[in-house]
This record gives structure tokens, C-alpha cells and sequence, in this order.
């Protein structure tokens, strides 16, 4: 949305501001996002859930991933509206021409066009968010206890990872190969991920000379 707004909607003075202040986030490392998370968003739903009755833990799945959302959304907007950009002025006046209006122009011509590189920009932002450490390990709680409830502290593969090759260990204990096969893990998981995205952009690429 946010892409759509600024290739579409938006004047180009607000475009002129808004897309580089997007983009600084990318730039900041995660682990302040972390200390963030932990700090202040933590705190923060932990104040909200008392005053409405919940019980939320500072640190847990909803911190780590109300963060790790602020932390893709550059990742997102900023190639989602490159790629909106780039589609030809002329599919939008021969849209508008044949009497459709600039909403069912973008729904109908401009996102169709864009929608190989808008599902690369979801893959990317997902890949990052699955290979995620930093903000996990600092705001998630790192509680190794199975459970459904995003209000309670978890445990992940990256914070399992970092918990099993911590300290001297030997390579080939225990430990170091349950890392390794939680990496195979994260690899199979993005792999996947890399042919439902193939899929779909084979599935639904239009041609536009």
C-alpha cells in the first residue's frame, strides 16, 4: 500500500521525502531494532495488555514480530514501488483512455504488470524475516516451550542456532549438529519458499512490450 500510495497518489514533493526517510530504516543494523523491541515496544504492549486485562510478556512472539515487521516494511514498499515505477506510462493512458477508473487502473494493469518483481520484493522481506536473529534473540524471550500463544515468550531455529554454537564446542558433538541440521532447516524452509514465489511469477507474468 504504501508503495502504491507513493508511485501513484502522492505529489512529488511528499515522494521526494518520504521514499529516502523509507529506506533509512533498511539501513539500520537489527540489532538496534532489538533494543528497541526490548526496550520500548516490549514495555510498552506489556502497559497495554494491563490496562485492557491481558497478560503480555515484554519479551515474546508479539514484540519480536510487530518489530520484525517494522524492520521489512523498506524492504517491501521501497522495491514494490521501483517496480510499479518502472511499468510504461502508455498501459496507464490506454487504460484511462478506454474509460477505467485510476483505481481499476492500478488494480487491473499497473499491479498485474509489476506483480513478478512486487512477489520477489514478499520473498526477500520473508527470507530476511526467516533468517532473522538479533531482534529475536533480544525481544522474543527465548523461552524453548511449544505453544500457540503469541503473547508468551517463544524460542526460534536462528536463537536455538546461536544457543548451540555458543562457547567452545566441538563440531562434530551434539550440539554443533543439531545447529547444522536447523540450518538444513532454515535452507529447505527459503528454498521452498524461492519455488512457490517461481511458481506464481510464472503463473501469472504478463508480457509488455
Amino acid at each position: 500500500m504504501i508503495a502504491i500510495y507513493l508511485a501513484e497518489y502522492a505529489s512529488a514533493g511528499l515522494r521526494a521525502w518520504a521514499k529516502p526517510a523509507i529506506e533509512i530504516l533498511a539501513g539500520i543494523p537489527t540489532i538496534v531494532y532489538g533494543v528497541f523491541a526490548l526496550m520500548v515496544i516490549g514495555p510498552f504492549f506489556k502497559m497495554l495488555g494491563a490496562t485492557v486485562g491481558l497478560e503480555i510478556n515484554a519479551t515474546s512472539a508479539l514484540t519480536a514480530g510487530f518489530v520484525m515487521g517494522i524492520m521489512i516494511i523498506p524492504f517491501v514498499s521501497s522495491l514494490s514501488d521501483d517496480i510499479i515505477t518502472q511499468v510504461p506510462r502508455s498501459l496507464r493512458d490506454g487504460s484511462l483512455g478506454l474509460g477505467a477508473t485510476k483505481s481499476e487502473t492500478i488494480r487491473q494493469v499497473v499491479l498485474p504488470a509489476a506483480l513478478p518483481g512486487i512477489i520477489g520484493a514478499f520473498l526477500l522481506a520473508a527470507s530476511r524475516a526467516i533468517g532473522e536473529t538479533m531482534i529475536v534473540v533480544l525481544a522474543a524471550g527465548n523461552s524453548p516451550v511449544l505453544h500457540a500463544n503469541p503473547l508468551e515468550a517463544i524460542s526460534t531455529v536462528t536463537i536455538t542456532i546461536v544457543n548451540q554454537l555458543t562457547g567452545d564446542t566441538d563440531f562434530a558433538s551434539p550440539q554443533a549438529l543439531v545447529a547444522f541440521a536447523l540450518g538444513l532447516t532454515l535452507f529447505v524452509i527459503t528454498l521452498a519458499l524461492n519455488i512457490v514465489a517461481l511458481y506464481i511469477v510464472r503463473k501469472y507474468r504478463e508480457q509488455y512490450e
